[in-house]
């Protein structure tokens, strides 16, 4: 009888000591994990656990946060700059906060806090004059001594109001030219107890309320509208128009600075631009000015507004390289230019912000990053997908923070699962961190801060290493510099972490099973280690090693695996640990 013959065959042994984070696709590589928590690639090329956050406060009801030189934040419909309160608000829900220099302004309420001069000041302002007197005036408020009528006065040192022209003209006599030569701009002075409170000068504000049809009032001129007030003062404002010498108004005045209601918000080169998705429009407020959004006498630091054509609700507002990008669901709007003679707006379709994750939206590591529907994008310049890591799951309602290479999303999945997934740009990897359901995400020079749905505030922050290398009171004993303050408040306690691999031994058609697992490691001061395994997708781990450790050393581990077709590995525990190499020693047999 003759049998077939079987060739020996040796062991295959592969090493891995190069770790690239979580992968969650059906096939998972050999130095890719397919789920973790609490892991970071802080290490790399080893692997370990995340650093702890500090846990900073907690709030009643936050409803806006804001990053910079130092938070600011309101809770509770109260704002506050660094911890100390500034003032009640009276709009509900949440906000936006936009920096402006010195300025923080906060929307929809409108309010403008001065964090040099810790003054409070309001976009929208209105005052209510009862019949104020209209003046023909000159800029500066001296009113002009002239007669009107269908002839020039014989007193050429007066003004002739022109009423035989069509228009009126107001003129004056030239000794030059011996002739009555008209007068370029004239000014109307409203004249009231409060009518200026709350303006100065150059502000735009709508009037409303004046006479209209009164024969006071020349070549139909309608004050009920915007106006550029030139002059102002607590009891008068000075505006363009042309009236008889004097008129009373026959009614209350209504003089009103407006601001638009925009969904989202940011600021480029000292000016602040919204969206507006009822309205379909763009709008940029004065240069320098945040005040004044409807301010047009055409200059180049005159406010901006413009209708787009596309049909979606708008789901974000970024300032990046010198360009204001507004997105939708669908694409991006992108503004071009410098004042708003020159402004342009073009519309890219393509992947925009998802709905509901407009807080995705973040400037790493000179990159742009947000949530599409499609998956976490990175823009520079073009759009690219860099989220195929995470596997066919969908997520929605992002929310990011960015902290040097890293950014920070929290998200959700189909089964309304929260996950805090980190991505590093310097080295293309995603890792898991925990279930921190993310509500509001911001960054100052020094740190991360997170808060979660509890209202906690957390603190990310690496100083610690940099304060130990440099300390501060050596360095710099008088001065707050460089490397900047390490994690303040109660750090977290010991939290556990895991980590898990891929199918191991589906690569190749043989008949083969893992004999050995080999791992090198580190374990500090009272960290626990566990090691499971789960044979041929039964969904029953089974524990295979577990130590305590009660002094901090290196180990080599080694773990013997069961005849298996496949086998997945998970490594758990609590406490600071590193793997620096995982070797895999497999034996394979022939095909038969």
């Amino acid at each position: 009888m003759r049998l077939p013959e079987i060739f020996q065959t040796n062991d295959r042994i592969t090493m891995i000591d190069t770790f690239l984070g979580l992968d969650k696709n059906s096939k998972v590589q050999e130095n890719e994990f397919a789920d973790m928590k609490n892991i970071t690639n802080d290490y790399f090329p080893a692997l370990g656990n995340r650093k702890r956050r500090g846990i900073i406060s907690r709030f009643d009801d936050l409803r806006g946060l804001l990053g910079g030189n130092v938070l600011s934040y309101v809770d509770d419909d109260k704002f506050y700059y660094d911890e100390g309160y500034v003032c009640d608000l009276e709009e509900s829900g949440e906000r936006q906060m936009v920096s402006l220099g010195a300025y923080i302004v906060i929307f929809p309420d409108g309010v403008i806090y001065n964090t040099q001069t810790r003054e409070i000041d309001y976009i929208e302002n209105e005052t209510e004059a009862t019949t104020p007197t209209m003046t023909l005036c000159r800029i500066d408020g001296s009113p002009y001594d002239a007669e009107s009528g269908t002839t020039a006065p014989q007193d050429t040192t007066k003004y002739w109001i022109d009423t035989s022209s069509n228009p009126v003209v107001l003129k004056m006599y030239s000794s030059n030219t011996s002739s009555w030569v008209s007068v370029g701009t004239t000014y109307v002075k409203f004249s009231a107890t409060g009518i200026g409170v709350g303006f100065k000068a150059y502000d735009a504000a709508t009037f409303s309320g004046v006479d209209r049809n009164s024969p006071d009032i020349y070549n139909n001129w309608d004050f009920n509208q915007s106006n550029i007030i030139f002059a102002c003062d607590d009891d008068y404002v000075i505006v363009a128009g042309l009236i008889n010498s004097t008129h009373v108004n026959s009614t209350n005045v209504t003089v009103k600075r407006m601001l638009p209601q925009m969904d989202y918000v940011c600021e480029l080169n000292n000016r602040i631009y919204g969206c507006s998705s009822a309205n379909h429009e763009i709008y940029a407020c004065k240069l320098g000015d945040p005040k004044n959004w409807y301010c047009y006498a055409g200059l180049d630091s005159d406010s901006y507004a413009a209708t787009v054509g596309t049909q979606d609700e708008f789901t974000g507002a970024v300032a990046y390289r010198g360009y204001v990008f507004f997105f939708k669901d669908s694409g991006y709007h992108q503004l071009y230019g410098t004042k708003p003679s020159n402004f342009q707006i073009s519309w890219n379709p393509g992947r925009g912000v998802q709905i509901g994750s407009s807080k995705s939206i973040r400037v790493v590591n000179n990159y742009l990053m947000f949530k599409s529907r499609e998956g976490v994008c990175l823009f520079d310049g073009s759009t690219q997908l860099v989220s195929q890591k995470l596997g066919a799951e969908s997520y929605y309602d992002a929310v990011a923070g960015s902290y040097r290479n890293k950014y920070y999303v929290s998200m959700r999945d189909d089964e309304d699962v929260q996950r805090l997934f980190v991505y590093d740009t310097s080295k293309g990897t995603w890792c898991i961190e925990d279930d921190m359901f993310v509500t509001f995400a911001a960054s100052t020079t020094q740190a991360l801060y997170l808060v979660d749905d509890t209202n906690t505030l957390y603190m990310v922050n690496e100083e610690d290493k940099y304060a130990k290398l440099y300390p501060r009171e050596a360095l710099y004993p008088e001065e707050n510099l460089y490397p900047g303050a390490s994690i303040s408040g109660d750090r977290e306690d010991n939290f556990e972490w895991m980590i898990e691999t891929g199918d191991i031994g589906t690569d190749s058609p043989f008949q083969k099973y893992l004999k050995r697992v080999d791992i090198r490691l580190l374990l500090a001061d009272n960290a626990r280690m566990r090691i499971e395994a789960e044979y041929d997708s039964t969904g029953d781990w089974r524990a295979m090693y577990d130590y305590y450790c009660t002094k901090k050393r290196s180990y080599s581990v080694p773990i013997h695996v069961q005849r298996c077709d496949h086998v997945r590995l998970r490594f758990s525990g609590f406490g600071d640990f590193r793997i620096f190499s995982i070797a895999k020693v497999i034996e394979e047999g022939s095909d038969v």
